[in-house]
C-alpha cells in the first residue's frame, strides 16, 4: 500500500488522518476513504481502513473495505490485512487480529496472503485510476503543492464517509 502510505505521510501522518480522514472523489470511480481507526499501539502501529464507498437505498456501502495493521520500522512500513468487507455481497472476513500491544494474531493465513496480494494490486490500481492526482489537488495547499482543489472534510455529506 505504498500509494496510500505516501498520501498519509503527505497529509501529516497517522494522527493527522485520524483527526481528519481522507475522502477522495474521483468520478466515475467510487469515493475512496482512508481512515485511521485504531492506535497508536505500544509498538507504534496504527489500524487503518481503506475503502471504496458507493450508495444503495441511501446507505453507504463498502466495495471493498480492507483494514490493516500498519507497523512502522527501520526496514520500512508493513501493512498487514486484518479484515475484508464488501457490503454489496454481504461479505465480511477476519483474517487476522491485532493484540493490545499491536502484535498480529493470524486467523486465516492463506486468506491473509490472498488479501495482501489483492491489496497490493488495488494500491497500483488506485494510482492508475488517478487517485494520487485527486489527493494532490484536494490537499495540495496543505502538503506544499501549488495545485488547487475542493477539499471534502470529515462529516461532509449525509451518507457518512
Amino acid at each position: 500500500m505504498k500509494n496510500i502510505q505516501k498520501m498519509i505521510e503527505e497529509r501529516g501522518g497517522y494522527e493527522a488522518v485520524r483527526k481528519d480522514y481522507l475522502r477522495l472523489e474521483n468520478p466515475p470511480f467510487m469515493r475512496l476513504v482512508i481512515e485511521v481507526i485504531g492506535g497508536p499501539y505500544p509498538n507504534g502501529a496504527y489500524e487503518v481502513s481503506v475503502a471504496h464507498y458507493g450508495e444503495q437505498n441511501g446507505d453507504a456501502m463498502r466495495d471493498p473495505e480492507i483494514t490493516f495493521l500498519v507497523v512502522p520500522s527501520t526496514e520500512g512500513t508493513t501493512w498487514t490485512p486484518l479484515t475484508f468487507e464488501n457490503s454489496y455481497l454481504g461479505t465480511y472476513q477476519v483474517v487476522a487480529e491485532a493484540s493490545r500491544d499491536g502484535l498480529i494474531k493470524v486467523k486465516q493465513s492463506r486468506a491473509m496472503n490472498e488479501l495482501r496480494n489483492f491489496a497490493n494490486q488495488w494500491d497500483l490500481n488506485l494510482k492508475a485510476q488517478g487517485f494520487i492526482e485527486v489527493f494532490q489537488r484536494q490537499y495540495g495547499d496543505q502538503i506544499g503543492a501549488t495545485t488547487e482543489g475542493t477539499v471534502t472534510r470529515q462529516g461532509d455529506g449525509p451518507q457518512g464517509p
